[in-house]
């Protein structure tokens, strides 16, 4: 019998990526407590859990047809995968910060990096102390913005903000930068914003039934991505009121419409999906135009 194998990802990607897949229908569970196997719905799948770290390079090798991780779990290896698509969840932003004594932050713009060798000459530092997960980001940096600093790089292992009383650097993700502050140190560059992707290996996707598979699996999840920014919206509108509301219905594609039941004039229900961040301002337009009996429900998938 033929398998997909795909890799999932622990830490904190992982419930965002559970939650979306449990939404396009695979309703993962994990096998026994201490297990890194997972069950699914689709009994072609063999899916385990990895360190997001080291998911790309896993599929790379082709120990896995599919994988999902962190777009810098993808860049920081440097893995030769094909990145299928952007589940746009598990958003952090890849930074460089300073101690905070440095008195340097990202306000400085462009003059950052100049600011932070001045500081570097002036604590008669001959190289700067430089703490991270991403040893190839952190050279990619140095090499683009500071190529005549000379730095030691100390791989962090985790718990970079821990740093602050020893490195003069560090390159770090973080959602929000709270906890970086709160451990003293200020972003002084952003590198990129992260967010999970799934990547495959590209000798799977020359294979017909794994193409097909994967294919699949990318309508249900990118449908689920998708749907968590719209709603559906239902609603009952008389004949001499369907101009008005037509004019300021937004629309994926063209509302459905029907004929409502009854006698000759009784109007028309009507379908729409629209962005939910449109519905406060839509629905009190649509009442006042005359539609009636307005329903706004969630949308599990959308598959386009």
């Amino acid at each position: 019998m033929s398998v997909l194998k795909m890799a999932l990802p622990k830490g904190h990607l992982r419930e965002a990526v559970k939650n979306l897949l449990d939404q396009a229908g695979y309703n993962l569970s994990v096998k026994g407590e201490r297990s890194y196997r997972i069950e699914s719905r689709d009994r072609d799948l063999e899916i385990r859990i990895h360190r997001a770290q080291n998911i790309s390079l896993l599929v790379e090798q082709g120990r896995y047809d599919l994988g999902i991780t962190g777009l810098d779990w993808v860049l920081e290896p440097q893995a030769d995968v094909e990145e299928l698509t952007d589940l746009k969840v598990g958003r952090v932003d890849v930074v460089a910060a300073v101690p905070g004594r440095y008195g340097i932050d990202e306000s400085l713009g462009s003059q950052v990096f100049a600011r932070f060798e001045q500081k570097m000459r002036q604590e008669k530092r001959d190289r700067a102390v430089v703490a991270s997960e991403y040893e190839n980001l952190t050279r990619g940096l140095f090499d683009k913005h500071m190529p005549n600093l000379a730095y030691r790089f100390i791989r962090s292992y985790g718990a970079t903000e821990t740093f602050i009383d020893v490195a003069d650097l560090i390159v770090d993700c973080t959602e929000t930068g709270a906890t970086l502050r709160e451990n003293g140190w200020s972003i002084v560059h952003r590198l990129f914003e992260s967010t999970a992707r799934i990547i495959a290996n590209r000798e799977s996707l020359r294979d017909p039934w794994k193409k097909e598979k994967v294919d699949g699996l990318l309508s249900l999840v990118e449908g689920a991505r998708d749907a968590k920014v719209l709603r559906l919206l239902k609603m009952n509108v008389p004949e001499d009121s369907m101009s008005r509301v037509m004019n300021i219905l937004p629309a994926m594609k063209s509302p459905t419409i029907s004929r409502l039941y009854g006698e000759k004039g009784a109007g028309y229900a009507v379908e729409v999906a629209v962005d939910e961040e449109q519905v406060v301002q839509l629905i009190p337009k649509l009442k006042r135009s005359g539609a009636t009996d307005i329903l706004e429900l969630r949308i599990e998938k959308v598959v386009r």
